[in-house]
């Protein structure tokens, strides 16, 4: 058996325009509107916990957190702080009708098939406990009394995350994103999360919190512990944020069941068997095993940096604005862009992902970028590895553009951009490395450098969107035998977006 075996079906079968196709599903009706999934996630009869709703745009300038320029302040961590980073990670900001709602950060087809979850230890004004974050109405359904820190650690094995103040847990719930995009959208789950910690992480570094992502974790443990089944909903990531204090929380008690139990998530859930074989391949049953997963190592990775030059003259605007300010640009002038927006745009987004799976100081990714107008820079086919993008073949503009539409599934905002970067990554270093998980990994940082990325461009005042792709298509057009994880186009909007609302009063807008 080759290393990843079931994660290399997977890919293949998901890949788009050259790639198998899974077995169909009895009973499956893409976007079926009388099975379409609930948007939120509720707890029938769990007491809700208001969170603060005055929450002014603060922290640094957007371009000095972004370039990894705040220093850490360790501050307390309250319910305001907390309130901060759930509402601009996974917050309702915008809405369109009485049925359509736009997040903070950026998911796939609009579809947010994630939850947060939030383990309380030391946050001054709330009690110790497990809640459930509940986006629509901005609160906190209390799941669990007490401190849970301890099984938390023992689920990471990881003290440090039993000696912090608080832990967030993002979960995914795969037939939210199925619904459309079938068993490509377990890619979504991780695709997603990597936007919505983008945000969390940035929000973070703005206020001066440390915060960091852990990947590795048993996966049936961290389950238990939020009262999910492991299938149809799962946990994806562990977020720390806080320093470590000298003395942990104490030892685990062990949960009772559920006592609320959840909101049905549409009326025939679809179950896709090769998404709960994928991710069920990657799963991880002990400590140990987290342990040796998480120091496997994975020769020749590329290096990452903490910070980067902020360009000049990029203002003061606070991340927070700029992430109400984000949505997905849906029109794009083909014109040409200044500099920074290929150059610094790029840098921030790469930054070193402070992640338990990445290395200190490495990516898992390399970042193939069909530059089409951008000032000072020729057009063409460009890489960018451990430094500024470098040119591996010229092309005039039209001919660029032209490509990278038809590599986007001929939307023509893969070709409108005055860049698009396609983050890859090398599936036998990856899986070599870290086995069945290590997709998840990749997924996961090409969603946070997507998340940077589109951040960046509106810090500069101008826009970007995700887009889905052709797979192989990209890797033959770059010549590489990294497989695309995601693609990004970044350019000059052709209109001014209006910025969302805050909590509680999202900005209700028209298409």
């Amino acid at each position: 058996m080759c290393t990843g075996e079931v994660t290399r079906l997977y890919h293949h079968q998901t890949n788009q325009c050259r790639g198998g196709r899974p077995p169909g599903v009895p009973g499956f009706v893409p976007m079926d509107p009388s099975n379409r999934p609930q948007p939120f996630k509720r707890h029938l009869g769990a007491p809700m916990h208001p969170l603060p709703r005055d929450l002014p745009p603060t922290g640094a300038p957007a371009a000095a957190t972004l370039s990894g320029r705040v220093p850490p302040s360790d501050p307390t961590i309250d319910g305001e702080l907390l309130a901060r980073l759930l509402f601009y990670s996974a917050g309702v900001t915008r809405t369109a009708g009485d049925n359509l709602w736009f997040r903070a950060a950026p998911s796939a087809g609009n579809l947010h098939p994630l939850e947060m979850y939030v383990v309380a230890g030391e946050v001054a004004g709330l009690d110790a406990g497990l809640y459930h974050f509940a986006p629509e109405v901005f609160g906190l359904e209390a799941l669990a009394a007490g401190d849970h820190r301890r099984a938390l650690a023992n689920a990471t094995a990881d003290p440090d995350v039993a000696a912090g103040p608080l832990a967030l847990v993002v979960t995914g719930l795969p037939w939210r994103t199925a619904w459309k995009y079938a068993e490509r959208g377990w890619r979504h789950v991780y695709w997603d999360a990597g936007t919505m910690l983008a945000n969390l992480l940035a929000v973070a570094e703005g206020h001066g919190l440390p915060a960091r992502v852990r990947l590795g974790f048993v996966d049936a443990a961290v389950s238990r512990l939020l009262g999910v089944d492991g299938v149809t909903e799962f946990p994806v990531a562990v977020i720390t944020c806080g320093r470590p204090a000298a003395i942990a929380a104490a030892e685990p008690v062990e949960l009772p069941p559920p006592p609320f139990p959840p909101t049905p998530l549409s009326p025939a859930p679809v179950d896709f068997p090769l998404v709960n074989r994928v991710q069920q391949a990657g799963e991880l049953t002990t400590g140990d095993d987290v342990t040796g997963w998480r120091a496997a190592a994975v020769a020749g990775l590329p290096r990452a940096t903490d910070t980067v030059d902020a360009p000049v003259g990029a203002g003061s605007e606070p991340i927070e604005s700029v992430i109400l300010r984000r949505g997905s640009t849906r029109r794009m002038r083909r014109q040409l862009a200044p500099a920074e927006l290929l150059h610094w745009a790029m840098a921030a987004a790469t930054r070193a992902v402070p992640a338990d799976a990445i290395p200190t100081g490495t990516t898992l990714l390399s970042h193939e970028v069909a530059v089409h107008a951008v000032h000072g820079t020729e057009p063409g086919l460009y890489q960018q590895v451990d430094g500024p993008p470098q040119l591996r073949r010229p092309a005039p503009d039209a001919k660029v553009r032209t490509l990278s539409q038809g590599l986007c599934l001929d939307q023509p905002l893969g070709g409108d951009s005055a860049y698009t970067d396609f983050a890859c990554a090398d599936l036998d270093q990856v899986l070599g490395g870290y086995g069945e998980r290590g997709y998840r990994v990749a997924q996961f940082e090409a969603g946070v450098a997507a998340g940077r990325l589109q951040l960046a461009a509106f810090t500069l005042g101008h826009g970007g969107t995700g887009l889905t792709f052709c797979d192989q298509d990209v890797s033959d057009a770059f010549d590489t035998r990294a497989a695309c994880m995601l693609a990004i186009a970044i350019g000059l909007p052709a209109y001014r977006p209006k910025p969302g609302g805050p909590p509680g009063r999202p900005r209700r807008i028209t298409r």
